[in-house]
Formats: C-alpha cells, structure tokens, sequence
C-alpha cells in the first residue's frame, strides 16, 4: 500500500475523530437541553438556544482540530509524524469547514517553512518521508510553484540515489566474478 492512501487514511481517521467529537457534543448539548426543557419551552427564545447549542458541539471539533493543530505548530510538527502534525489538522478542519480562516491562514502561513523542512528531507535523501510531506502540502496547493521545484528536486535526488546503488551494485558484481547482468561480461 502506498504512502498515499495511508496519509489519505490518517486525514480520513482524524476526520472521524472530529466526527465522533462533534456527534458526542451534540449529544451532550442536547441532553442538557433535556433537563432544561421546561425552561426553554417557557422561554420565547427557547428555540434558538437549541440551534445556539448545535452549532457549538459543530465547532467544537473544529476548536478541538484547531487547538491540536497550534499545539503540532508550536512543537514544530509542521508535516511529521504522519496523522499528528499540523497540516494534517488543519486540512481536517477545511474538511469540517471549508470557510474556516484560521486554518486557511495557518495553511498559507506555515507553508514555506514546511517546505523548508521537506527540502532538508530531500537533501538527507529521506525521499519516502520528503514524497508523503510534498503531497501533504500539495492536498492545501497543488499548483504551488515551490512544491513544484521541490517536487522536481526530490525526482532528481530519486535518480542520484539509484544511479549510485546501481553502481555499487555494479562493483559488487565485478568483486565477485559474475557478469553483467546487462552486458553480459
């Protein structure tokens, strides 16, 4: 399975976290709602309380997506781990609330420094980990110019690693006597 589907995976978990967040809120809101019936019911604006309490357990699980988000920022788990970083929780957030501007913002502003991280990553040819954080960034902007170099720098640190293990490869099999397998010497 590919590093892909399994970030596709971990968005989809944390999503249906918030979910879960978002569904007990509401259930508590309404059990409270419950006990207070009588009063709501004598109240004129007995109604809109309850459409006040629905709409609290909704954003309180993008509250809680938000928090965790602050606290991976300021950790400085912008892209990494996988399913406990930054990113991630905002991107769970714009899928709660695709008008949420915190997380636009905080998607925008943290975006070069996740790029520099991901351009550290490639230069220590930790490509796996570089390729799963590029396409995490490219989820928020896909046609970001910097993730395009990026993109482009990791294909040809990709080349660079393989011409040297092929060559390494190469030595070995001088080393020991047998032919190319290519050429067949």
């Amino acid at each position: 399975m590919s590093k892909f589907v399994l970030a596709a995976r971990s968005r989809r978990a944390i999503v249906s976290l918030a979910a879960v967040v978002v569904v007990a809120s509401a259930l508590t809101a309404y059990a409270s709602l419950r006990v207070h019936h009588a009063d709501a019911q004598s109240s004129p604006s007995g109604t809109s309380s309850v459409a006040r309490a629905a709409d609290d357990g909704a954003s309180s699980g993008v509250d809680i997506l938000l928090g965790l988000a602050r606290d991976a920022t300021r950790e400085g788990r912008l892209v990494s781990p996988q399913g406990n970083n930054a990113y991630e929780y905002y991107l769970s957030v714009m899928q709660l609330d695709p008008s949420n501007v915190t997380a636009q913002d905080a998607l925008r502003e943290t975006l070069p420094f996740a790029s520099q991280e991901i351009e550290r990553l490639i230069n220590r040819r930790d490509l796996e980990e570089a390729r799963r954080e590029i396409a995490l960034l490219r989820d928020y902007d896909p046609t970001n110019y910097t993730l395009i170099i990026l993109g482009a720098k990791l294909d040809a640190q990709q080349q660079v690693v393989t011409a040297e293990d092929e060559a390494k490869a190469d030595a070995m099999r001088r080393r020991n006597g047998s032919p190319d397998s290519r050429t067949g010497r």
